[in-house]
């Protein structure tokens, strides 16, 4: 397979005019006392080929430089293996990293505990792989989707842009959530009181026949009767301003701990340094708590107007009730039973205006569960279309490969179609339940959208969850108890990310990288990665597990087609990657066995280079003219 260099040069081109001027590594600095206590190498932009045999520190070189930009890594075992190894190596000390930015160049520095430091104000970014995750990542989903990603000029912001809708929603599903449990909890509070209304119209018709039977006068019975409606309106305030108390202390909890974390928010800055750049941000973190404390003391001014309210509410209380108590007395004298019955009124009366209180609360809330609904909505709504455009990027990204690479590879792009981490984000939700979660979260996650899962919770509806997985109502209803006690916010933010599968051309069929052995899923991978990247590529041996004729047609073609801006830093014990690929820089490692350290930096052309790269990856001189004597008598012989 070879591919075309020029195309590779268009992409590259149209790409790099989206995303910018380049970083590019321009060197590294180890300060520690381990096995590269004291490293300082240059890099250039173009081919850096890092050489030297075994155990000289190539890898490790190429590890301290993923761990002090916090590259990552497209496996987490290559992630876990490649910090371990960097802190190891570092040994308590720091790697530093310089990055060229156009004309001028910042410094990013990293400890053995993981603290950084960095003199610019864009971030780093690079790529890199270990020896053996290029192969990994043809095997994971996780793993393609990232190596399409390399390519799209906006990734970064539309990442953050997702972050922060995903947290919006999670934001507004856990208000949600809060005021669907407190309008449980009044509907209960309701139904228990469902009787009320009957059993004072009941209880009404008793005390007017009484009345009527012992003759009292009209203005006996306006008077009772105004008296029983005060007991209610007063009933009514004291329900309202216990809710409103209940909701005061909640806000007020919630301003203490903002108040509280607002102090440190900031870190202190050394004693050592008097010039501190956060001085302005100090001042106006001081006002934020300045008016967090304030908005504290006006919540305790609420405080004191609820309670001035509720102490004037018990002391008309106790004038009605004297007042009542007078009457009914009174009324007694002209008919036995008066009395009992018309405090019965009253008490139904309270409890009437406390139903009442109940009821213009639980609308309250329904009004705010629709308004934070509608809020959600509009934010979903949002995320939705960023969704599409970073497919609808990908895909070109995609087809613009696929005319690239054509026709040995083949690229294919489904929407949504990754549904680990919503899988993963049900289990995490269910565990603890007592469900079968295993089996349940896949089934779940195949049938409906995070947002359809969570409607079904919220409305509480067993039968659309159930006939969707294919189970009972009441097997339906226990998962959607267990999601509703505080599942739904993760499971609504969860990401359903775009399915990518890589195929390579083998005889007559392609195959997906996934079914391909190691050597053809690096022949699949290596194109990909080099066809463009803004970003420095560093590969420890991408020659494993491929063989020579691969090396020197397709991936010395990509290396050959590469712009002089481009970066790429490679680890290589294979002689065509530097001299056929055209390196620009070369570093050749040594060790004496408790030490690695540089020899060699230059041009490809350099004596002591060309001394390396023969002794080292040739096998030295002898070896180099026997096998060049060998291959020019095979092609005598075969003319």
């Amino acid at each position: 397979m070879n591919l075309s260099g020029e195309r590779f040069i268009t992409f590259r081109n149209s790409a790099r005019a989206q995303r910018g001027a380049l970083l590019y590594i321009q060197r590294v600095q180890v300060e520690t006392e381990g096995f590269l206590s004291g490293l300082d190498v240059e890099f250039s932009p173009g081919l850096n080929v890092i050489i030297g045999a075994r155990g000289t520190g190539k890898t490790s070189l190429i590890e301290l430089i993923r761990y002090c930009l916090g590259a990552g890594a497209f496996t987490e075992d290559a992630a876990n293996r490649g910090r371990q190894q960097a802190v190891a190596i570092l040994e308590g000390g720091a790697v530093t990293v310089t990055m060229r930015d156009g004309d001028s160049s910042f410094l990013v520095t990293r400890s053995a505990s993981g603290h950084v430091t960095t003199t610019g104000t864009r971030q780093p970014t690079c790529t890199v792989l270990a020896q053996n995750e290029v192969e990994a990542v043809g095997a994971q989903a996780a793993g393609r989707l990232h190596l399409i990603d390399r390519f799209r000029s906006n990734r970064d912001e539309t990442a953050k842009m997702m972050s922060n809708l995903q947290a919006h929603v999670r934001s507004l599903t856990t208000e949600i959530l809060a005021i669907l449990n407190d309008g449980g909890r009044l509907s209960e509070q309701i139904a228990s009181m469902s009787a009320v209304t009957a059993d004072l119209d009941e209880a009404r018709k008793h005390q007017q026949q009484l009345l009527d039977n012992a003759r009292a006068t009209e203005d006996q019975q306006l008077r009772l009767l105004s008296l029983q409606q005060d007991s209610q309106r007063l009933a009514l305030r004291e329900s309202v301003v216990d809710q409103s108390e209940s909701s005061v202390e909640s806000l007020a909890g919630a301003l203490t701990r903002l108040a509280s974390d607002a102090s440190s928010v900031l870190q202190t800055w050394p004693a050592d340094d008097r010039d501190d750049p956060l001085t302005g941000a100090r001042f106006l973190l001081a006002d934020v708590e300045r008016l967090l404390n304030t908005s504290l003391t006006r919540l305790a001014e609420v405080r004191n107007s609820l309670q001035a309210a509720r102490n004037e509410t018990a002391q008309r209380q106790v004038q009605v009730d004297e007042a009542s108590r007078q009457l009914r007395q009174s009324l007694e004298e002209l008919q036995a039973g008066i009395g009992l019955t018309t405090r019965r009124v009253v008490e139904l009366e309270e409890y009437q205006g406390q139903l009442f209180a109940l009821q213009n609360r639980l609308s309250e809330r329904t009004d705010r569960l629709r308004s934070v609904s509608a809020q959600r909505d509009s934010v979903q709504l949002k995320a939705e279309e960023l969704r599409d455009q970073v497919y609808s990027d990908r895909l070109a990204i995609v087809r613009e490969l696929n005319r690239t690479l054509a026709p040995a590879i083949r690229i294919r792009l489904a929407k949504s179609e990754n549904l680990e981490a919503y899988r993963s984000t049900i289990v995490a939700a269910l565990r603890g339940s007592g469900l079968h979660y295993n089996s349940l979260a896949p089934m779940l996650a195949q049938a409906a959208a995070p947002h359809e899962v969570v409607s079904w919770v919220e409305q509480n509806n067993a039968t659309e969850l159930g006939g969707a997985i294919g189970i009972s109502p009441d097997r339906a209803s226990s998962i959607i108890a267990a999601l509703r006690a505080g599942g739904t916010p993760d499971i609504i933010a969860s990401t359903v990310e775009d399915g990518v599968t890589l195929e390579l051309l083998d005889g007559q069929e392609f195959k997906a990288s996934d079914r391909l052995s190691i050597g053809q899923r690096c022949t699949t991978v290596l194109p990909i990665l080099l066809g463009h990247h803004g970003d420095p590529l560093i590969v420890d041996q991408p020659e494993d597990h491929l063989d020579n004729a691969f090396i020197a047609s397709t991936l010395v073609s990509a290396l050959q087609s590469r712009q002089p801006s481009d970066q790429f830093i490679f680890s290589s014990h294979n002689a065509n990657i530097p001299v056929l690929g055209g390196a620009n820089r070369v570093l050749v490692m040594n060790s004496d066995g408790d030490r690695g350290y540089l020899t060699h930096a230059g041009d490809l052309d350099a004596p002591e280079i060309i001394a390396a790269v023969t002794d080292i990856m040739e096998g030295g001189e002898r070896a180099f003219a026997t096998r060049a004597a060998f291959y020019r008598n095979e092609t005598v012989s075969r003319r």
